[in-house]
């Protein structure tokens, strides 16, 4: 039988920082049962929100979760409400789904702020600078022709272009998206 070393290795520190993270509340006196509540609704609500943020080394994550996890069991000692919705919140962010630059709120819930970029492809489907910015792209650019074909030709969500990229992050999707974004804007004149 094969053991996967990655996973064994990713599974000990899961179980460590879990064991870390509950003496950061015990040293803050604060009830075994509280701790274990915070703990498993920051990961419970992670897991039902979707993809959550991973970072590439194992020390930052494990600051991280320290950092947001003594700051959710200070608002503990204050109260244990509060702390339950902070909890929520904050892992919500840990999803990667609260990135600041989807949130247009002052938008139509349909508007995009790719809209003109869509509108001018739907027109222009034979147009020269449009087949020429496509070929370009794909020529320089796996990466970004496949986001361009997913969001633009295909019409796939964030979500759906994520799956169909191993889990890419929607941080960096709507990256890459805001490059291909100001290239077809200025080689296409929209």
């Amino acid at each position: 039988m094969k053991i996967n070393k990655q996973l064994v290795g990713s599974i000990i520190f899961n179980i460590a920082e879990t064991i870390l993270i509950f003496l950061v509340g015990r040293l803050l006196a604060l009830p075994t049962n509280f701790i274990i509540i915070i703990m498993l609704t920051f990961i419970t609500t992670r897991a039902c929100l979707g993809n959550t943020l991973h970072f590439k080394t194992w020390y930052r994550c494990l600051i991280w979760s320290c950092l947001i996890l003594l700051s959710l069991f200070m608002i503990l000692k204050i109260d244990f409400k509060l702390s339950i919705l902070f909890t929520i919140f904050s892992a919500f962010i840990m999803t990667g789904k609260s990135n600041i630059n989807d949130m247009y709120l002052w938008k139509p819930k349909n508007e995009s702020k790719y809209g003109d970029i869509e509108e001018y492809i739907k027109y222009n489907i034979t147009n020269s600078k449009l087949i020429e910015f496509e070929e370009n792209l794909k020529k320089t650019d796996d990466l970004l022709y496949v986001i361009y074909k997913y969001r633009f030709k295909e019409k796939l969500s964030f979500s759906q272009i994520s799956n169909k990229l191993d889990g890419m992050e929607n941080v960096r999707i709507v990256e890459k998206l805001d490059q291909i974004a100001l290239a077809i804007r200025i080689h296409c004149g929209i």
